[in-house]
């Protein structure tokens, strides 16, 4: 019950998250752009995307990898997905390290730290495989 209400848990973060981006993508694609312009000299094929469809992808992973976290569906694989579309959202969303100190600096810091919190709770999903233990079974 622990673990279903863990990943229940970090579920709705992804879930309520990417459907908010999904019906709101613009801000979030503007405040992409810098990060998606050195993704594209990397990453060619990204030109065929705009930054909205590249943002609402993303989006999409998070709702669907999320519901499918929270109904413990293949929970490493969705946990997998999560952790690897979090990463370029980090990335994107707060560049702290870019910012003069100050309040803007501090808030992306923490939104930072949270995402990589986050990244922590879905590295013991996989783990754990989101399967119970030996020691929870006996």
């Amino acid at each position: 019950m622990g673990r279903a209400l863990s990943r229940l848990a970090l579920a709705t973060v992804f879930v309520s998250g990417g459907r908010h981006v999904w019906r709101h993508p613009d801000g979030p694609a503007q405040g992409a752009e810098t990060f998606l312009k050195s993704c594209r000299r990397a990453v060619p094929l990204l030109d065929r995307f705009t930054d909205r469809q590249l943002v609402r992808a993303n989006a999409a992973v998070h709702v669907t990898a999320g519901a499918a976290l929270a109904a413990g569906i293949a929970p490493a694989a969705s946990a997998t997905a999560l952790a690897g579309s979090l990463v370029p959202t980090t990335l994107a969303a707060f560049p702290f390290w870019t910012q003069p100190e100050g309040p803007q600096r501090a808030r992306q810091q923490g939104d930072f730290l949270k995402n990589l919190a986050l990244a922590g709770g879905l590295l013991a999903v996989l783990v754990g495989g989101g399967r119970p233990t030996r020691r929870t079974r006996t």
